[in-house]
């Protein structure tokens, strides 16, 4: 099979788009992903996971897949890695500006890892968020291996580790896939479509990585006591498992010692209802 990837597009950024934030969306988002807190319902604040949806499909700048090979390699993609910095929360009326790019192509014996930043600024230019998303390719053969990596999670704030919070449990409905794809935009047929999904070695439909984080995102928030959706400014975490429309995820949250930035900050991980892990090296700060 000929070289999948085009390295000459890497370090490329989009042109910036624009993204009109609507109550609307995040009222959707957060009743997509089973959100309870009471500001994003009333559509007024989003929770932190919702800052991929300005983003998803208008900052990507120029793909970085071979177009002959691009049907061929849909249906391969996985969630790795998400690492999210966000400056403020979004809010209903912001006036964004998103753009993005690929920033690194890494070879793995299993398949092949691609990482793109995205940038989020406001009206004025101010930085809003940004976002390093890592993508995996399963079973794809590449002799690339060049660019940047995502911020490791592993060594993200090595605080002393302090009180271990009990741990949160949420079901994840039948249906939550087909309504995440719905408020995120992201239709990627294998969250959608059983037969596709097992056609590429799947067991069935599975629930988006990211609603997966941002299912954890209000766990961390329920076990620090944090009620608004705005309170993550950092998060990330490795997908490490699809997790299942219909199962329960439980999310276990350390609390880290203090920092000097005032900030309280947690490492998580996340286990499906039989115990294997879903997520890991999980890290978040609040205010």
């Amino acid at each position: 099979m000929a070289e999948p990837f085009v390295v000459a597009n890497l370090g490329r950024y989009s042109d910036p788009e624009p993204y009109e934030v609507t109550a609307g969306a995040i009222a959707a988002y957060a009743r997509a992903t089973n959100d309870t807190a009471a500001d994003a319902l009333a559509g007024e604040v989003a929770p932190a996971v919702f800052a991929v949806v300005p983003v998803f499909g208008r900052a990507a700048g120029p793909s970085v897949v071979e177009p002959s090979q691009a049907a061929a390699l849909r249906g391969r993609v996985v969630h790795g890695e998400q690492w999210m910095v966000l400056h403020r929360p979004i809010v209903a009326g912001d006036q964004l500006w998103v753009r993005g790019g690929t920033i690194g192509i890494h070879a793995k014996p299993s398949g092949v890892q691609v990482v793109s930043r995205n940038e989020t600024t406001d009206a004025s230019g101010e930085p809003v968020n940004e976002q390093y998303i890592t993508i995996f390719y399963r079973g794809v053969a590449s002799s690339v291996d060049t660019g940047e990596v995502a911020p490791s999670l592993k060594t993200l704030r090595g605080d002393e580790e302090g009180e271990t919070l009990p741990p949160v449990t949420y079901t994840v409905d039948a249906d939550q896939s087909l309504r995440y794809a719905d408020a995120s935009g992201d239709h990627n047929s294998i969250h959608l479509d059983a037969e596709f999904a097992r056609s590429v070695g799947l067991p069935g439909i599975i629930v988006h990585g990211m609603c997966t984080l941002a299912f954890a995102a209000r766990a961390v928030r329920e076990a620090m006591g944090a009620p608004s959706a705005g309170a993550v400014r950092r998060l990330g975490a490795r997908f490490t498992a699809p997790l299942l429309p219909g199962d329960r995820l439980t999310t276990k949250v350390t609390r880290l010692s203090p920092g000097g930035d005032g900030r309280r900050a947690v490492r998580f991980s996340c286990d499906d209802g039989a115990g294997q892990a879903v997520l890991g090296a999980g890290y978040a700060e609040l205010v």
